[in-house]
């Protein structure tokens, strides 16, 4: 297993706060805790997706039967997005568009992209999804202004 490294962060807005510590920003790749809740996260928001697109097309008892199948086919759907995003990236390299970025960096983007299209998708119904469709655009919407901050005050641009 790879060693923890809670000092160093990938996103944005764990750098800021651990700038603001008096800590370092630079990015990190070797927080596995922080990447594993963000892909658990990400995965949530994906199959609840799928849940509430199918609560309406299925009785109860029909969706209770669906939900353990659910859970692999959304990892076989998410398997074919990934794969999907790869060739975008190559791609975008293939005409120089984000060749500065890496392409780990490249299908990261992507990929909140996607998931932040289903949050915003939860905000129209009146169920509680939409609480968690606002968290994770407000997530979303804070990384970013740390990213900015980031640029603004400490130059760092990543």
């Amino acid at each position: 297993m790879k060693q923890s490294a809670p000092n160093e962060y990938y996103f944005a807005l764990g750098r800021l706060l651990a700038r603001w510590r008096g800590g370092s920003a630079v990015r990190s790749e070797k927080n596995w805790r922080e990447g594993y809740a963000m892909g658990v996260v990400m995965y949530a928001i994906g199959y609840l997706a799928a849940v509430h697109a199918l609560s309406g097309r299925l009785v109860f008892w029909q969706l209770l039967l669906a939900l353990p199948l659910l859970l692999g086919a959304l990892w076989i759907v998410w398997l074919i997005v990934i794969y999907a995003n790869s060739l975008v990236v190559r791609a975008c390299w293939a005409i120089g568009l984000c060749t500065d970025l890496s392409r780990r960096r490249v299908q990261s983007v992507l990929l909140g992209i996607e998931t932040t299209i289903c949050a915003a998708w939860f905000l129209g119904g009146g169920s509680w999804l939409r609480w968690i469709g606002l968290f994770w655009i407000a997530a979303i919407g804070l990384n970013l202004a740390a990213a900015l901050l980031l640029a603004i005050w400490y130059d760092e641009r990543s």
